[in-house]
Order: C-alpha cells, then structure tokens, then sequence
C-alpha cells in the first residue's frame, strides 16, 4: 500500500506502507499536468528489523535530491551539513555518519530514539540514505525563533 501526502509547498511525499525485503528495487515516480510529465527514480533498499527491531529504508540516491550548501557542525562520529532539496530549495539539517566509526545498528538505534521521542519543539527526521563510505540522515533545519 501507498500513501500521497501533498504539502502547501507544492511537493508531495509518497509513504510505502508496509515494505517487506521483496519490495526492494528501482521506483520511478511521474508527475503530470496539462503542461507535461517529469519522473524522477529511486532506488528503495528494504532490509529486515534490526536487532532493535526498528525497520529502516536506507536510499542510496541523496545526490540526486540534496545540494549541499555549509558544514554546521562536527562530531566525533559525523559531520552536520545545511543541504538544499533540489527543486523545492528547501533547507534541511543532514547529519552524514561515517560508516567506519558507526554500525549499522547504533545509527539504527538513535533512530529509534528519535522516532519514541517525537514532538512539535523537536527536530523529526525527513528520510535515510547511505553511500559506500556514510549513513545520512535528513533532519528538519532548526530555526531560532529567538535571534
């Protein structure tokens, strides 16, 4: 099953529900109006629960959707980067882990974390990708209301 969510600023985001490993592969999603069409494809990578039992979607096509713009921040583990989606030029938070500092399943579990602890003065997490060498995770861009 699918599910189309529309949004105020002309984009959309498609949720998968209930992805199982065989729902691995390449998906390509066409827009059209009277004007035209446009598609644009990405590469779903289902794997199993972790040991956690958190169920994430790791993409691998981040390149293609984020332009990155300034580091913001470094860590011991990972380094934080203010990146614009393409297209909708919208500004997002992108904490890149380094796969050599970080398992799977520790990033996996913070995740988790971040999934329990869901509220409207937090940052939600957007989406996951991972390249050969980072798990990357996309966060909505922190704005303080006090400056």
């Amino acid at each position: 099953d699918a599910v189309l969510f529309p949004s105020d600023l002309g984009e959309a985001s498609l949720k998968i529900i209930g992805v199982t490993a065989e729902d691995d592969g390449i998906y390509t999603c066409i827009a059209a109006n009277d004007m035209g069409s446009v598609s644009s494809s990405a590469s779903l990578r289902v794997l199993g629960p972790g040991s956690d039992g958190i169920m994430v979607i790791w993409k691998d096509n981040f390149d293609s959707l984020y332009s990155e713009v300034a580091e913001l921040g470094r860590g011991r583990f990972s380094v934080v980067k203010k990146c614009d989606q393409k297209g909708t030029k919208r500004a997002v938070a992108t904490k890149f882990v380094n796969k050599k500092l970080m398992k799977r399943d520790q990033v996996t579990h913070e995740l988790g974390v971040m999934q329990n602890l869901q509220h409207p003065q937090l940052i939600g997490l957007l989406d996951t990708f991972e390249t050969s060498i980072n798990y990357i995770l996309v966060l909505e861009m922190c704005v303080d209301h006090n400056v």
